[in-house]
């Protein structure tokens, strides 16, 4: 037995000879469908997009939880409702801590950082009997923490740094707690900066190396959930025009979705302030209009989740949507819908901003905006599955964001898939092999249950072959393969009919 190589095969002996034949079968493979992609304000870490897979992975990277930056608790909520990959870009400019200097090397900072912690005051009074103690009380607006301390190396729990470990204003700037600071009174913090964030920066800059902001999304290989927590401060006075100063960001947002196939994911808009309000304005149009609304989606009220840092937070839905939405795909697939009790539900929610009725949910949603419930037992959950392309009136192909989002699936999947094409030669060989491939994945998908469909036959179709590859487009170079299917909808309205059943003989004689 003997192995050779194709074309040079040469058959001169009796006996057995063995070919290495190329199998016409590529699998495609389905691409990621949750990887979610945050931009705005962190405490620290790099600028460039960065992966993280985990809370802890993203507290190492870029400081963890600071209530200057809503990104921070939309990553939070991103995993606690079962995200499992994020990209992180890092934008604005960083807060400075207040910081204190008592003399012999022992520092304070601020527990937060921010332009507040120049409030806080430090006062140290030495024990008259033993120059090993003494006494520190912090000071802010309402609160006041005080510590005994000792520097007594028998004593060691009592050393300054275990003592601030249950702090809530302030912490150690320096490692050093073997010394006694000098006597102070009303020590002023300093030095306390706030961190600036602004619509240019989210923007980012695409004209230098590296790319910044939204910008830097170019570079990365994947992503299919986009959130963009909407964080600027209201107006101390006159018009709010915050929505007029975020709408380039929403813009450019979901022109970068439409061109990377993924989602948008948006907080209501701040204008929002009651639902009656939302429902006007959300006649007048969403964040997001026109055909590239089919690549986003507006959810409303926003949600008081539990602060890790103390009391609850009132943020904006997006991030915990998004951690739905990878839940879901991980439990049922990217065409369920991520909404409803047994899918839907809001982990780390303690409550909603308002607790909407069913006429001002149904307002809401036949106009394109996915609403948040409430409801006995089930607690807090998602209702509503729409894109902006979802309003009634519309009747869109793709009002749905499971059915569109099917359609982004396939289509990256493919893109990525089929890169062997290219170069091939344009003819019958190569469209069958494409049918077959392209066959294969649409078919596994199908026997998941993401299509319509009693058959394969009803619930796909992949096109390729003479019909719709004329010579003319042979001549150019360009091969065309037709692929589709048939979308579920999910089951937004459950229509029961009851009527009385009758007894035989008197419907007979009736």
């Amino acid at each position: 037995m003997r192995e050779a190589e194709g074309a040079s095969m040469q058959f001169s002996y009796p006996g057995v000879y063995i070919e290495e034949l190329e199998s016409p079968v590529r699998p495609i493979v389905g691409a990621e469908t949750s990887v979610t992609a945050f931009v705005g304000p962190t405490l620290t870490g790099p600028t460039t997009p960065t992966t993280v897979e985990s809370w802890d992975d993203f507290e190492s990277q870029f400081g963890g939880l600071w209530r200057g930056s809503e990104l921070s608790y939309a990553v939070y909520q991103f995993f606690l409702n079962g995200g499992a990959k994020a990209i992180v870009v890092r934008v604005g400019d960083a807060p400075e801590y207040a910081r204190v200097d008592l003399g012999n090397e022992i520092k304070l900072k601020a527990r937060a950082p921010g332009a507040q912690g120049n409030d806080l005051k430090v006062t140290v009074t030495h024990d008259a009997t033993s120059n090993m103690q003494y006494a520190l009380v912090i000071t802010a607006a309402t609160t006041t923490e005080s510590y005994d301390v000792t520097i007594d190396p028998a004593l060691r729990s009592r050393w300054l740094g275990r003592q601030l470990e249950t702090s809530q204003l302030v912490q150690p700037d320096a490692d050093v707690f073997d010394q006694r600071p000098d006597a102070a009174t009303d020590k002023r913090f300093t030095n306390g900066r706030d961190g600036t964030f602004t619509p240019n920066h989210a923007l980012g800059n695409s004209s230098t190396r590296p790319h910044t902001g939204l910008a830097a999304l170019a570079d990365v290989e994947i992503f299919n959930l986009l959130v963009i927590p909407a964080q600027l401060a209201k107006p101390a006075s006159g018009t709010d025009n915050r929505d007029n100063a975020w709408a380039p960001v929403v813009d450019a947002a979901v022109r970068l979705c439409e061109e990377r196939r993924a989602m948008l994911l948006l907080d209501p808009p701040f204008a929002w302030e009651t639902p009656e309000v939302a429902v006007t304005k959300a006649q007048s149009g969403l964040p997001v209009t026109g055909l590239i609304g089919r690549n986003a989606a507006v959810f409303f009220p926003k949600v008081q989740i539990s602060d890790p840092l103390g009391g609850e937070l009132m943020v904006g839905p997006a991030g915990t949507v998004a951690g739905v939405i990878a839940r879901t795909d991980t439990r049922r697939g990217v065409w369920k819908a991520p909404a409803g009790t047994d899918d839907g539900g809001l982990l780390g929610v303690r409550s909603l901003a308002f607790r909407l009725t069913d006429q001002q949910n149904g307002s809401l949603n036949k106009l394109g905006v996915n609403c948040l419930r409430t409801f006995p037992v089930y607690g807090n959950v998602q209702w509503g599955a729409r894109t902006c392309r979802g309003a009634d009136a519309m009747s869109d192909p793709w009002k749905y964001i499971p059915a569109r989002r099917v359609a982004l699936h396939i289509e990256e999947s493919l893109f990525v898939g089929t890169k062997w094409v290219v170069f091939e030669p344009n003819d019958e060989p190569l469209w069958s092999s494409i049918r077959l491939n392209v066959g294969a994945f649409m078919n596994r998908l199908f026997r998941q249950g993401a299509f319509q469909g009693r058959t394969a036959k009803d619930a796909y179709f992949v096109r390729c072959d003479a019909g719709n590859n004329p010579q003319a487009d042979i001549d150019q170079g360009i091969v065309t393969v037709d692929v589709g299917f048939q979308p579920l909808s999910p089951a937004e309205f459950v229509h029961i009919r009851i009527q009385q059943k009758r007894d035989d003989a008197t419907a007979q004689g009736s």
